[in-house]
């Protein structure tokens, strides 16, 4: 065979990288071929490289997970907009803010139900007086089924006649009243009056600034100045008396006593003539005077100094203290400018709003109505108890009573009516979550106040409610995922999912998919599909918005055949591992018709390394390690161009015993690669005891591989291949000097470039160019 076994790793592709590495083994065999080092490069191809047992693996049964990887964003599955759902009326208590949790149930704001609370108690009214009615035809039914009215029951309709009468005045007058107050806005005016007057106030009291600052300011100015000028005046009795101290004047002092005392001595010792210490005396009198002179004028000086320093520290410490209550005093100033401006718009809102007033005028002139009704009931009643019960009468009373309990049913529709609107006012939580947005305050109409907003995706969106709320249950989150259109087919609803998030990176939190949308979107030029996941967050540590990296398990094969990743390579187009141990005959003619196929790509690589064009009949013909010297071959090329000299047939790299060195290169330079007639040199790059298998893979996993044929447990394989081929490889490619690869080279060019036949035959011709 033409070339040893120990270069079938420049042509064998670990599996995951193949294509990547692709290049790199092509590249490696044409420095082998055309190095200057190629004699030394064969010899180490033809060494057999020890095996430890660190790179042998037991083929066995195990777990093959599959998995996708992507990124998405955490997000709560539920945004609520809560809206009061009845129109008018002002928020008179508003109990959420941002970011605060809250319970399903929970009262979050309640609006004006002044009106309200009128209309039910009026609807409660109607219920009442249907029931009595109802009650009244009822027992005026089973009256008349047992007979002619008594005088008692005579005196009963007429004393109800009256009542019915006076209720009607009542409620006319009463109509009249609510009227006159509709009408007269003297109140609702003098209490807008009221707020105005009380903001007038409230502004005067915050633009009125205070004298005391100015007076201190003025104060602390002035004896800043008296300082500064005693301070001068310190300074000019320093100049004019100099740095006297008081141990000066008490030694002064006492020489003055010392020569006084001599003097008074010699004086009282009845000695005749003048005093010889009078001269002594007056000197140290007159430097004691002048020293005590000095001493005092300096030290009042300092003292009076002193003391404007104090003074002037003083007027500081009140002007700071009095800026402080002059603004604490602002500040409350503001505070009754800000309430007094509320207190006027909620009376400006309550002058404008009638609603309440005509709901009350409505009621009175209905309560009308109904007090006429009865006074016809009434009437009704007492003329049919004086006269004679017939049937009609019967058939009369029967129809009242129904006319009752229809109006009984409408009095209680009316009330549920009533409840309903009163129940509206009040804005409750329908779910356990947390506010993110609050658009309103109190003393406002729903949708009319400022928005305070956490940044929540509903609020951004340009249709927001009164209050925004999320839900945040810890087992609700989900997260929004991103899937390439090349991996969605693979991804189903149930399957399950890891997370981990830049917060907590050390920590993973598990998920499952609930949904796949069907609709893509593009982003950039690139089609992705929306795939959602629940995820666990019993741990409250995950938050929305948060940025998640994720990895769904696609399939999984449990107690299959794997081996590791880095165990699969590939020749030609074939995946196979090393086994240890002898293949059969059989399998090894199987191997090289297998590897024989597909694989004349390599052929026009090295044809286009070479220079020339190359054109491959059978591509590798062969399998590894099954060529004879016998039954190799190729026909050398030839060189067509000028520079060198026409290389023989036989030249080149031939494998079998025909080949020789008779290939010529041009200038002086020969190539001679050809083998020894007669050797074969398969296999001599794997370690002795050891062959490759092809393989059909299944699941491919992160760092295993499902084999589904081609090996059996216990089989040991190489995990790689030894090292000495890659070292063999490299000092090829790094070999200068004489021979083909260097003079010969680059004074004639290829001469002979022959073509490469494994065992099974199959010839390959081309031509190098010079």
């Amino acid at each position: 065979m033409g070339v040893s076994p120990q270069g079938n790793s420049e042509f064998v592709q670990p599996f995951l990288k193949r294509r990547r590495r692709k290049w790199i083994y092509a590249g490696a065999a044409v420095v082998i071929v055309l190095g200057a080092g190629i004699p030394i490069t064969m010899a180490k191809l033809h060494q057999t490289s020890p095996v430890s047992a660190t790179q042998l693996y037991t083929v066995g049964y195990g777990n093959v997970s599959q998995s996708v990887s992507t990124s998405g964003t955490i997000q709560a599955p539920t945004a609520l907009d809560l809206n009061f759902q009845t129109s008018g009326g002002l928020v008179t208590a508003l109990n959420a803010k941002v970011g605060q949790q809250v319970k399903k149930g929970q009262v979050l704001a309640k609006l004006d139900d002044s009106t309200e609370q009128i209309q039910v108690k009026q609807a409660e009214s109607g219920v009442k007086q249907a029931n009595a009615s109802l009650s009244s035809a009822e027992a005026k039914l089973a009256q008349d089924e047992q007979g002619t009215a008594t005088p008692a029951q005579i005196a009963t309709d007429k004393l109800n006649i009256q009542k019915a009468q006076t209720a009607v005045t009542q409620a006319q007058q009463s109509y009249q009243t609510q009227l006159k107050e509709y009408n007269d806005r003297t109140s609702a005016q003098a209490q807008v009056q009221s707020a105005q007057n009380a903001l007038t106030q409230a502004e005067e009291a915050l633009n009125t600034p205070s004298d005391t600052v100015t007076v201190d300011q003025q104060t602390l100015a002035n004896d800043q100045a008296t300082l500064k000028k005693d301070q001068q005046s310190l300074q000019d009795a320093q100049a004019q008396y100099g740095n006297v101290t008081e141990a000066q004047v008490q030694a002064a002092y006492q020489a003055y006593q010392t020569a006084e005392a001599r003097f008074n001595s010699w004086a009282d010792g009845g000695f005749s003539g003048s005093n010889p210490y009078s001269t002594q005396v007056s000197n140290a009198q007159s430097e004691y005077n002048d020293l005590n002179t000095a001493y005092t004028a300096v030290q009042n000086a300092q003292n009076q100094v002193t003391q404007d320093q104090q003074t002037v520290q003083a007027d500081e410490t009140k002007l700071a203290n009095d800026q402080a209550n002059e603004q604490s005093t602002q500040q409350k100033n503001q505070e009754a400018v800000n309430e007094a401006e509320q207190n006027l718009k909620t009376a400006e809102a309550e002058y404008n709003d009638r609603t309440s007033d005509e709901a009350t005028l409505q009621n009175a002139k209905n309560a009308i109505t109904t007090a006429q009704q009865n006074l016809q009931a009434a009437q009704l009643q007492l003329k049919n108890d004086e006269q004679p019960v017939t049937p009609a009468t019967i058939k009369s009373d029967e129809s009242s009573v129904a006319s009752a309990q229809a109006s009984v049913a409408n009095a209680e529709a009316s009330l549920q009516s009533a409840q309903l609107a009163e129940s509206e006012t009040v804005l409750k939580a329908p779910i356990d979550g947390v506010i993110t947005a609050v658009n309103g305050q109190v003393g406002e109409a729903p949708g009319q106040g400022s928005s305070s907003s956490s940044g929540s995706s509903s609020s951004s969106s340009g249709s927001s409610g009164f209050i925004e709320m999320e839900d945040l249950n810890a087992h609700d989150l989900q997260v929004n995922l991103q899937v390439s259109e090349s991996q969605i087919g693979s991804i189903q609803s149930g399957q399950s999912v890891t997370f981990t998030v830049d917060a907590y990176p050390n920590q993973t939190f598990t998920g499952t998919i609930t949904q796949v949308y069907p609709t893509p979107q593009v982003v950039s030029n690139v089609t992705e599909y929306t795939v959602m996941a629940t995820i666990d967050n019993s741990s409250g540590k995950l938050k929305p918005g948060m940025s998640a990296s994720a990895t769904i398990q696609t399939a999984e094969h449990s107690h299959v055949l794997t081996v590791p990743a880095i165990a699969l390579h590939q020749v030609g187009s074939i995946e196979g591992v090393y086994v240890q141990g002898t293949k059969s005959a059989s399998n090894q003619s199987a191997t090289g018709a297998a590897a024989g196929a597909g694989n004349s790509s390599f052929q026009g690589n090295w044809s286009r390394y070479a220079g020339g064009n190359t054109t491959a009949t059978s591509g590798w013909s062969g399998g590894f390690g099954n060529s004879t010297a016998d039954s190799g071959g190729g026909t050398g090329g030839r060189m067509n161009e000028s520079g060198g000299t026409k290389g023989s047939d036989t030249a080149g790299m031939a494998g079998g015993a025909s080949a020789g060195a008779s290939g010529a290169a041009g200038g002086s330079s020969s190539f001679g690669f050809a083998a020894a007639a007669g050797k074969s040199k398969s296999n001599s790059s794997i370690p002795a005891g050891f062959y490759f298998q092809p393989v059909q893979v299944g699941l491919m996993g992160t760092s295993s591989v499902e084999i589904t044929s081609g090996l059996q447990a216990g089989e040991k394989i190489l995990l790689e291949l030894p090292s000495a081929t890659a070292a063999a490889a490299v000092q090829a490619s790094s070999s200068t000097g004489s021979g083909f690869g260097g003079r010969g080279m680059t004074a004639g060019g290829f001469a002979g470039g022959g073509g490469f036949s494994r065992a099974g035959g199959g010839a390959a011709s081309g031509g190098g160019r010079g």
